[in-house]
């Protein structure tokens, strides 16, 4: 802006010194004419000029983002915690499910109560009610358990793989982001381009309005 501020100035005492030359020739009217038009085109300067300043401040902080985009940003640290949150969920999970955990030891002392159970039928003389019949249904729970705990641990495999993996889309996903501020920033260092391209157009209206005030003066005066 203060580069802004300094064409004005410079146009502003052009002006001033255009209207205070003609009140002393025969071509006041006409030039105070040509003053009140480029007064109005300063104005579109100015507007544009505070544009543009808007954009580089916003254009700075993206920029200067990217050049910090190792450190720790709000963004990232919200995906970070829900990742981790996610991870220490899952391991909690995985963790009261091990072969050492108190759930393995419940299904190996329940396994055993069944064997004790079976094994207290077969003790029985052959005409007990149902002896043979309840010694084969326990063979077959017995049998479950050992699936139940072979299934157990091929579903903790998988769920250990899904956490790897998901652990690794945590990385590439907080890249992915950083990846998007490198293209927000240059998003707005063009908007920048643009604003100050809309300057110049501003002051190409002045130049040229300018001239053509200064060709009707000189063909007067003739």
């Amino acid at each position: 802006m203060k580069y802004i501020n300094s064409i004005l100035l410079l146009i502003s005492l052009a002006l001033t010194s255009m209207s205070g030359a003609t009140q002393e020739t025969r071509y006041g009217p006409q030039n105070t004419e040509t003053t009140t038009i480029l007064g109005s085109e300063m104005a579109n300067i100015r507007a544009s000029g505070a544009q543009l300043d808007s954009q580089i401040k916003t254009a700075k902080e993206k920029l200067e983002a990217v050049a910090k985009m190792n450190s720790e940003n709000e963004r990232e640290s919200q995906v970070d915690d829900l990742f981790i949150t996610l991870r220490e969920e899952i391991y909690s999970v995985l963790d009261r499910l091990d072969s050492n955990s108190e759930f393995a030891d419940a299904l190996n002392r329940a396994k055993e109560g069944a064997i004790v159970l079976k094994s207290w039928f077969e003790h029985q003389p052959p005409d007990y009610p149902n002896r043979d019949q309840n010694i084969d249904q326990l063979d077959q729970l017995i049998q479950e358990f050992d699936n139940v705990d072979n299934q157990l641990a091929e579903s903790r495999r998988i769920a250990q793989e899904k956490l790897s993996t998901i652990i690794r889309q945590h990385h590439v996903t907080v890249q992915q982001m950083k990846i998007g501020k490198v293209m927000e920033a240059l998003t707005a260092a063009r908007t920048v381009v643009e604003g100050l391209n809309e300057v110049t157009r501003a002051m190409t209206v002045v130049e040229e309005k300018t001239n053509a005030s200064l060709k009707v003066s000189v063909s007067i005066s003739n």
